[in-house]
């Protein structure tokens, strides 16, 4: 059977179904899962089909939902990322962190570790970092959103660059190889894009639901990361891309 012939049939299954898997379609053509992951890539580069971990579903285009709802989502997947993440931290280390569920469950982890200098727009993450004393905590001016008890826009991202740090931390909505990091929000993908620009490490903490995602606004393109700390690793295109972008996937079991 010929590759668009074969796609057509992954297309029919996908609008009958909703999703599919490469394990069911596997079995269902009696060829590799490679061969299968091929041609779900080239349907997800035509735009007709969004790729999840281990299979696809018809594309989507739709944002994140309030704050307190997304904290509760995966939250032992964020947990753990976040553990993970702080055994890159040393005591003197400076940080750049976004706002975010994720970064928010890193704040919270990262409270043991002392004598750190933080600059956040997340004033939920400033004040869980501020409680230890020995931390110093910048929380950047800007235009104040109630939702996700943040500050945006021009004047946060001026100060931004008036600071260098060790590692920029921040959380996405979409990993993918073509599109790269994503985010649904244009001030906070601003914000994102600035604080990676001043800093000597670029970490992302995501959980495995992010991947294959697009979402509109281009936080960075994927060789401006270091390091990806997920839940589980991507399928195998998605880390062959990553490594050739020399980008680190970490996993957080």
């Amino acid at each position: 059977m010929k590759p668009n012939e074969r796609q057509l049939i992954i297309m029919d299954v996908l609008h009958q179904d909703g999703e599919v898997t490469v394990k069911s379609l596997v079995s269902l053509f009696g060829i590799s899962a490679e061969t299968i992951r091929r041609d779900l890539t080239a349907l997800s580069q035509a735009g007709k089909l969004q790729k999840t971990h281990g299979g696809a579903i018809l594309p989507r285009m739709v944002g994140e939902g309030p704050f307190q709802q997304r904290m509760r989502e995966n939250i032992v997947a964020k947990r753990n990322i976040a553990k993970k993440a702080c055994s890159f931290i040393q005591p003197g280390d400076v940080l750049f962190i976004d706002t975010g569920t994720t970064t928010l469950c890193f704040a919270e982890e990262l409270n043991v570790i002392d004598s750190l200098t933080v600059i956040t727009n997340s004033v939920d993450i400033a004040r869980v970092l501020g409680a230890n004393s020995s931390n110093r905590v910048f929380l950047l001016g800007g235009q104040f959103s109630i939702d996700n008890c943040e500050t945006s826009g021009p004047m946060a991202i001026s100060q931004i660059s008036q600071f260098r740090a060790d590692y920029a931390v921040i959380t996405i909505a979409g990993l993918d190889g073509s599109a790269g990091v994503t985010d649904y929000n244009y001030d906070e993908t601003m914000i994102a894009r600035a604080m990676l620009k001043q800093a000597k490490k670029r970490m992302i903490l995501s959980d495995s639901s992010k991947f294959y995602q697009i979402a509109p606004f281009e936080v960075a393109i994927l060789s401006d990361v270091d390091l990806v700390i997920s839940n589980s690793y991507p399928d195998a295109d998605l880390l062959e891309v990553l490594s050739e972008a020399r980008v680190d996937v970490i996993l957080a079991p």
